[in-house]
């Protein structure tokens, strides 16, 4: 049971950094905090939701050519929004960014009700994904095992571009030193449109991919977003790799709580990010000293 529950926080953590390698990557290079990202999340379980039923509900391939073009459409959707929207307010205070941002939410909350309606929706798991996997005396769903291959798959795609590609090096250097990438002459806005577009697209596809394994409603946002910024927290905003071990941390703690301490799963959470949050004050005034 226990080995079933580290597998279960594996793939929920892998999902969570999905989300959350999104998230941190667009405040790296644009320092705005994204509170919609849990409204892209969303949008892609729902328009996974609306593609599978017209691809081919059941099978392994229509799922994922689902949530390949849920992913696709959440990024054009984000791009829309960083290029008609927050292009005009990148110079603009913090207050600003957070209004916008969380009118968003707003938005798109009415969107998906408006089309999808305030009930629950499900998405069918791939006939292929259903069923355990049978290890020693111990039963791992396969659908999970599926997802957090999926998930190592993307994490291995995006360090390869990051480390090797020309791209990922002007990415590295806008989040180390923006003004110097300014000062080579570098197209900056490209560079934030770029990185919204790949942020939206890492939060459709995790929403997609996650859309199986539960009920998606109107709500789902805010219950994500909330557990995504604690992952960006502990592993430290714009910090791609401390978002991938914050995010596995966080799920495995998650799948062990429940099956022992189901009451204080989520408060054990808050409370590391609390004590991270203090470790890290009295760091800086020890070098502040």
């Amino acid at each position: 049971m226990v080995a079933v529950q580290i597998v279960n926080g594996l793939m929920e953590g892998m999902m969570l950094f999905l989300i959350a390698s999104g998230l941190t990557l667009i405040f790296g290079i644009t320092r705005i905090v994204n509170f919609a990202h849990g409204s892209l999340y969303m949008l892609g379980a729902f328009l996974t939701h609306e593609l599978v039923a017209r691809i081919a509900p059941g099978t392994l391939g229509g799922f994922a050519v689902a949530v390949l073009l849920a992913a696709l459409a959440v990024a054009v959707f984000g791009t829309l929004f960083e290029l008609l929207v927050l292009r005009r307010i990148y110079a603009a205070d913090e207050v600003m960014q957070l209004i916008i941002t969380v009118a968003l939410v707003l938005v798109v909350r009415d969107l998906v009700q408006m089309v999808w309606g305030r009930n629950d929706v499900v998405v069918p798991m791939p006939a292929a994904l259903a069923g355990a996997l049978r290890v020693g005396g111990s039963y791992f769903p396969v659908f999970q095992l599926a997802i957090f291959g999926a998930g190592v798959a993307v994490l291995a795609l995006m360090v390869a571009v990051i480390r090797y590609t020309r791209a990922g090096i002007l990415l590295r250097a806008a989040t180390d030193d923006r003004g110097m990438v300014a000062l080579l002459g570098i197209n900056q806005a490209r560079i934030f449109t770029g990185v919204f577009a790949v942020g939206s697209f890492l939060a459709g596809l995790a929403g997609g991919l996650a859309a199986p394994f539960g009920n998606i409603n109107y709500l789902l946002d805010t219950t994500v977003i909330v557990t995504a910024f604690i992952v960006v927290v502990i592993g430290g905003l714009g910090n791609l790799y401390g978002a991938l071990a914050a995010a596995l941390a966080v799920g495995v703690l998650k799948g062990l709580g429940v099956l022992y301490y189901p009451r204080l799963s989520m408060v054990l959470i808050f409370l590391i990010m609390a004590g991270v949050l203090i470790v890290r004050s009295l760091g800086r005034q020890t070098v502040g000293k």
